[in-house]
């Protein structure tokens, strides 16, 4: 085969046109306008020949289509921006950068403790800019440091990109969020740590998935579970959870069973040291998880029964999340027709959303409100809308 691409057609026992048929489809979920046929044929002609690199649209369309990552298809990831080219410049001599020294990265350490303590209490909105802050001195740790240091430096630069990705994701940057969570997996690469490689991909899964590419966050998910049998317990849950998430979105009712049924089992094993990756993963979360599945197969009785086992059970300190939980909780009621159940959770996680700045609630909330459309005439109703209105517009 020239290409990874053209492997992956001939692999599968696709003629062109039986690939021309699944992009089609495949552009019809994405929003993605294509070519002609004829067109299309000659494109794809010439990416599977390697004489022309398809766009980001076309590689998204082809992880769609084989359900697979863009670097198993031989496609170049997007890059992060540096943001050593954007810092100030001033007329006097600038001092050199802090070196690679157990104090600074002590210091980098804890604070990246702390930010992920806030975050699940106040959301992205005031971390973001925080932990922006902070990566042009860990890009220039990790652009100069070597010796016995260099893997821990490495390591840093891995865990604050991916919370940078994920900071990103909750404001509703998906770009952003894809991009800094691919600058985490570069470094994790560096460092051959199938946990945290792992860990990377089903973020990578996650983010996939709420931008609507079902196939590719598969692919995503398939990836971190390449080595399920090294990963730590809560690594290998939220992964299987990733997988039963796309399995959802694909319409694949039983297969996603099955990986959640797996995923709660390593949930509910005693956590093994994996550098606190997944540390949030309880059974309680796979179910809030499991509820969502749930709502994506149209099946929202069961989404209420998980949601509302998994509230009794929720971490005081997972504010967002329990505000997200809450959110699907609400359109699970509505979709049952139970208006009064739908406005209370629905209240509540208004007014997380509205503490914690956080997109993803806020989008769950407009999943809901045209299933609210029959009862906009209630005084309550009514108020709801305006009020998701006022923090849409803050």
């Amino acid at each position: 085969m020239k290409t990874k691409l053209q492997a992956a057609r001939v692999a599968r026992g696709w003629s062109q046109a039986e690939l021309m048929d699944a992009l089609e489809d495949a552009a019809l979920r994405l929003g993605i306008k294509l070519a002609s046929r004829s067109s299309l044929k000659t494109q794809i002609s010439m990416f599977e020949n390697g004489r022309r690199e398809p766009g980001q649209e076309y590689q998204a369309l082809f992880c769609e289509v084989y359900q697979t990552t863009r670097m198993e298809l031989g496609l170049a990831l997007e890059t992060a921006p540096s943001q050593l080219d954007t810092l100030p410049t001033f007329p006097t001599p600038r001092s050199p950068a802090p070196k690679a020294t157990p104090e600074v990265l002590g210091y980098l350490k804890s604070v990246f403790v702390q930010h992920v303590q806030a975050e699940p209490l106040v959301g992205p909105r005031f971390l973001v800019p925080a932990v922006q802050s902070q990566m042009p001195l860990i890009e220039e740790l990790c652009k100069e440091a070597s010796g016995p240091l260099r893997d821990d430096v490495v390591r840093v630069g891995a865990r604050y990109s991916e919370l940078l990705g994920w900071l990103h994701q909750d404001t509703g940057d998906s770009q952003s969020a894809m991009l800094w969570t691919n600058r985490a997996l570069d470094y994790a690469a560096e460092l051959d740590d199938p946990a945290l490689s792992a860990y990377v991909f089903q973020r990578r899964s996650n983010i996939a998935a709420e931008a609507g590419q079902a196939g590719y966050a598969a692919g995503l998910a398939n990836a971190a579970l390449k080595h399920a049998q090294e990963l730590p317990n809560q690594v290998r849950a939220v992964a299987l959870r990733a997988r039963a998430n796309s399995y959802a979105l694909l319409g694949q009712a039983d297969d996603c069973t099955r990986a959640l049924d797996e995923a709660r089992v390593f949930a509910d094993k005693a956590p093994e040291e994996d550098g606190g990756l997944a540390a949030y993963c309880s059974v309680s979360y796979i179910d809030m998880e499991a509820a969502n599945c749930s709502l994506q197969l149209q099946h929202p009785e069961d989404a209420v029964q998980a949601l509302e086992a998994s509230l009794t059970r929720w971490p005081a300190e997972q504010q967002r999340d329990r505000g997200l939980c809450l959110a699907r909780l609400a359109t699970a009621y509505a979709q049952l027709k139970d208006v009064e159940g739908a406005y209370n959770a629905a209240s509540q996680a208004a007014a997380i959303a509205q503490a914690t700045g956080s997109a993803r609630i806020l989008a769950e909330l407009g999943r809901l409100q045209p299933l609210l459309t029959r009862w906009r005439k209630l005084v309550e109703i009514a108020e709801l809308n305006r009020l998701l209105g006022r923090i849409k517009e803050s």
